[in-house]
């Protein structure tokens, strides 16, 4: 990062604590898991109303982005998740096999708070990270999308440690209160004085120009496919192996390889970008085309190889390949749509949110490659639409 500047450390401060709600909202989604009983569909019910919730936030959030302004909605998001986590902090949660939270209204804004902290964070990325080479007509978008995806991974990671430790130590309303003061850091930052840099993001979308660009429907097409593909992979890993006799803990360790490979290769492109200066669509295309196609390939050879099989450090390969492709198909779609960054972000991800519903009920051994292959093809169309 060339220019540390106020927004520079809002948009991370937003980063960080929107990894940090999907890394609470991850922990949630275990107690449920533990919860439900063998057989019972209380998990599977409990995802869907969760990606139900999040398709129209995830819309609206991106709408008034463009509308009003990433900085309004990166310190509307923060002050609405504080809030909510405060609300939660008050509220009882049962862990029956239902695993209820009483204080439903403040987990929806939870969520909604979430979603607008990341949105806006995500659409910051590309100004936040190397303005003096914005200002200079260079696009580092790539890169950038990359480095500021590292940094919701790393809130996403911390976040389970972190409570533990706090958990441990003060009970879950004070733990919650704290959280509620880290997400208010963002909004902080964000209306300290730094015009020079936040005028580069005023409003200047038209949200309904997007009915009329093919390739950002075509990039949302890539997320109905890609979203699904990412999300099964830590139930596909522990299905294919328990079927080879692997031990959980083993299994469990494995995984774990996979997401610090699949957040150290956002960085590792990020860097390459800057070191080797690719030709920016050329880099782009390779990307979004190139990796799903090597794990699908990957994939492939595991389910083929029967019993002999077992994903060791080809899943840590699997997290290298997979880690750039989402932060590098943002970067393409916002070259499509400059000034409607927030509605393509938002459509794009309410996309994905369905192909997870979609294709939920279908996970199987093979699903992953399948899904993988369709990355790979619908990327290829959208790259060659955009030549």
């Amino acid at each position: 990062m060339s220019d540390m500047t106020t927004m520079t450390a809002a948009t991370i401060g937003g980063a960080l604590i929107f990894g940090m709600a999907l890394g609470l909202l991850g922990r949630l989604k275990l107690a449920v898991a533990q919860s439900a009983p063998v057989g019972d569909g209380t998990f599977r019910r409990w995802l869907m109303v969760l990606n139900i919730t999040l398709v129209p936030l995830m819309l609206l959030s991106g709408v008034l982005i463009d509308t009003y302004g990433a900085r309004a909605m990166l310190v509307a998001g923060s002050v609405i998740l504080a809030m909510a986590l405060v609300g939660l902090s008050r509220s009882r949660i049962t862990q029956n096999a239902e695993c209820r939270i009483k204080d439903k209204t403040s987990f929806t804004f939870c969520i909604g708070g979430a979603t607008a902290l990341g949105t806006a964070s995500i659409v910051l990325m590309p100004y936040a990270f190397y303005p003096v080479a914005l200002a200079a007509g260079l696009s580092y978008s790539t890169a950038a999308l990359n480095l500021g995806f590292v940094f919701i991974a790393l809130g996403a990671l911390l976040t389970p440690v972190l409570t533990d430790i706090l958990l441990e130590k003060i009970a879950r309303r004070r733990t919650l209160a704290l959280l509620a003061l880290l997400a208010l850091a963002p909004a902080f930052l964000g209306v300290l004085p730094d015009r020079e840099h936040w005028q580069m993001v005023e409003p200047r979308g038209h949200p309904s120009a997007l009915l009329a660009v093919p390739a950002c429907w075509l990039a949302a097409l890539v997320l109905f496919f890609y979203v699904p593909l990412e999300a099964s992979i830590g139930l596909w890993t522990f299905s294919l192996l328990a079927e080879r006799g692997q031990e959980e803990r083993a299994a469990t360790g494995l995984l774990s390889g996979f997401w610090v490979a699949f957040v150290a290769s956002r960085l590792m492109a990020a860097l390459a970008q800057l070191a080797f200066s690719f030709p920016r669509f050329l880099w782009e295309r390779t990307l979004i085309v190139v990796l799903p196609l090597m794990a699908a390939v990957l994939l492939g050879n595991w389910v083929g190889a029967g019993q002999r099989g077992r994903p060791r450090g080809g899943l840590i390969l699997l997290g290298l390949l997979l880690g750039p492709v989402l932060p590098t198909l943002l970067s393409l779609a916002f070259h499509v749509v400059p000034g409607e960054k927030g509605t393509a972000f938002g459509l794009m991800f309410a996309f994905g949110s369905v192909g997870s519903m979609v294709l939920a009920p279908f996970l199987s051994l093979r699903l992953p490659i399948v899904l993988a292959l369709l990355v790979a093809a619908s990327a290829l169309v959208l790259g060659l639409i955009m030549s």
